[in-house]
């Protein structure tokens, strides 16, 4: 038996739908995420085997309500063995362009206030990795950049949805000669419930002069999938995949000075720099274990997006 949290929202929605179609049971929990003995209610109902974060929030709520979750769902996997599901993103990491990332990028120097939302990131992350290593419980973080699907709410990806779906032209706050990773949200929990169900990750071995580095860091407790996704190649090949007329420019000056009234704008502001450059995910690792892999073609993709009504 499978908990998934958060089965209304994109990524919880396709996770239930993958598990299901591989003859798992599946309970959910919604409106009562918050209750932490709602999680564990449910993870006791019998054999529990994983329990999936699903549940998508706008990032506004991250600092008051992702770690509530993930404090949650890991005293239900400590107390019941479950392994965790968590999908996940590159805030916090060290920022490199037009390179392919691995999947735990080094860590961005904590005086690098480009990478400030991404230290909740991290703390999440390190509250997941406590209980892979103290507990003993699997780990699956599924790893990727801007994501889009049908009915998420991510920013600014959701906006750019929305202005397809209206037929008017899409805000692009970075470059539009640069490419940027769109990762289509149903494709991550599809690969995440694959990871489940699928033998753990081996760790690449060390070799003896990374083992004799006295600052090299220890490998992570956690399972971690990168997923870069759709790259496109710029702001037009995105309108075009997503149906839109256009796309225009959002300049970074109005997003800055927006921000100083509004949290959907702040909050983007303080992203802006993952727009600078193409930032993508190294997904060799991903589907050199698990080579049959294929995401979803773009053009279905971005139709079931914009064609979603709710």
């Amino acid at each position: 038996m499978h908990v998934v949290v958060g089965s209304q929202s994109c990524f919880g929605r396709a996770a239930v739908a993958a598990l299901r179609a591989a003859g798992e049971e599946v309970r959910t929990v919604d409106a009562d995420w918050e209750d932490p003995s709602a999680v564990a209610r449910a993870a006791a109902g019998g054999p529990c085997a994983s329990i999936t974060a699903g549940l998508e929030l706008p990032m506004h709520r991250w600092h008051r309500d992702l770690v509530k979750l993930a404090d949650n769902i890991c005293a239900a996997a400590e107390q019941t063995g479950a392994a965790v599901l968590f999908p996940s993103n590159l805030y916090g990491f060290k920022v490199i362009y037009d390179v392919p990332l691995p999947a735990d990028p080094p860590l961005a120097d904590v005086n690098d206030k480009r990478c400030e939302p991404g230290r909740l990131r991290d703390a999440i992350e390190a509250t997941y990795s406590q209980l892979a290593e103290l507990s003993g419980n699997r780990v699956i973080v599924v790893r990727a950049g801007d994501t889009f699907g049908p009915g998420a709410i991510a920013w600014p990806a959701a906006r750019m949805v929305s202005c397809a779906k209206a037929k008017a032209a899409i805000p692009w706050p970075g470059n539009r000669s640069v490419g940027h990773s769109f990762t289509y949200l149903p494709d991550l929990a599809r690969l995440g419930v694959r990871a489940l169900l699928g033998a753990p990750l081996p760790k690449p071995l060390r070799t003896a002069e990374e083992l004799a580095d006295p600052d090299l860091a220890p490998q992570s407790p956690l399972e971690v999938y990168a997923l870069h996704g759709h790259l496109v190649a710029n702001a037009a090949e995105w309108a075009r995949a997503l149906g839109s007329p256009g796309a225009r420019w959002l300049p970074h000056a109005f997003i800055r000075a927006r921000a100083l009234v509004g949290s959907e704008h702040r909050l983007l502001a303080e992203v802006l720099y993952t727009w600078e450059g193409s930032l993508f995910l190294d997904e060799r690792q991903t589907r050199a274990w698990m080579p049959d892999w294929q995401g979803t073609p773009l053009p279905e993709a971005a139709r079931e997006a914009v064609g979603w009504s709710g």
